[in-house]
């Protein structure tokens, strides 16, 4: 496992695969890792960001075609043979990503799909193939790997709005700050007012409807397979509730969860998924 796999809390949940499944997740993590610090490398300009999307569109079809050219294509191709992962959701992930260099700000929910979609969904569609599901119909896996994604990214968005206002980015719908009556004049200044917090708790109660529908969407005989999902759920549930309980200072403050928390939440996933609560 990467380092840098070991340091997100994605982490956790890997802990609770096979080796065979946990090198895989490893390299899907990796090569999604890969991608988003292109995006998000402040070193490089637009456009050689734009030449190195490009280079690894085209080496995802080189690797279906299995004449991957860079190491950590070759690695992943050995994977996506093993769990018989599709092609499209890496190429969405890119396109995902990609989004971050063409648009800053999004003007309804709806139109944030697309990219809750790109960034996350379509990782969580490729980590649903990995740890495998019987019970569960194709549909209502999709639909859960879409609820899973939507509500860990929203918990991202929450967590990290200071921290995107300064690569001028903004994740929080421009109609909900409006109708809330908080300007973009307030969000730049980081006013912590009344109408901040009415629009932060609408996202939350956004995320956790979206944590709540995949609970209840998986056929509950997938749910030991599906233990890791699940406790990775579990800890980023975790990091939004702690984000409600801090009044959501998210301005000047990365909020985390102390090792105890986690542990509890990861003994909470453990009890739901083998159906000992």
């Amino acid at each position: 496992m990467t380092n840098t796999a070991q340091q997100s809390n994605f982490y956790w949940g890997f802990l609770f695969l096979r080796p065979a499944k946990r090198r895989a997740l490893t390299a899907v993590y990796a090569f999604a890792r890969t991608i988003d610090d292109i995006v998000d490398a402040g070193h490089l300009k637009e456009d050689e960001q734009k030449k190195m999307l490009d280079f690894w569109k085209a080496e995802v079809h080189r690797m279906f075609a299995g004449q991957a050219t860079h190491s950590l294509s070759q690695e992943l191709w050995g994977h996506v043979q093993a769990f018989r992962l599709p092609k499209e959701p890496f190429l969405e992930l890119i396109e995902g990503c990609e989004l971050d260099l063409k648009r800053k700000r999004y003007e309804t929910f709806e139109e944030l799909e697309q990219y809750l979609y790109g960034v996350a969904v379509t990782v969580g569609l490729l980590c649903v193939r990995i740890f495998g599901y019987e019970r569960t119909s194709p549909e209502d896996i999709r639909e859960y790997a879409r609820n899973m994604g939507y509500a860990v990214q929203l918990t991202n968005i929450l967590r990290d709005v200071g921290a995107d206002l300064e690569l001028g980015r903004i994740y929080l719908p421009q109609a909900e700050l409006a109708e809330a009556g908080y300007s973009l004049d307030d969000l730049f200044h980081r006013r912590h007012t009344p109408a901040f917090l009415a629009v932060m708790r609408k996202q939350y109660d956004r995320a956790k409807l979206h944590y709540q529908r995949a609970r209840n969407i998986l056929n509950p005989a997938d749910r030991p397979k599906m233990l890791a999902a699940e406790v990775m759920g579990r800890v980023y549930e975790g990091i939004l509730d702690e984000i409600r309980e801090l009044q959501y200072h998210v301005y000047f403050h990365r909020v985390s969860l102390p090792l105890l928390r986690k542990l509890r939440l990861i003994l909470d996933a453990i009890r739901f998924s083998y159906g000992w609560v």
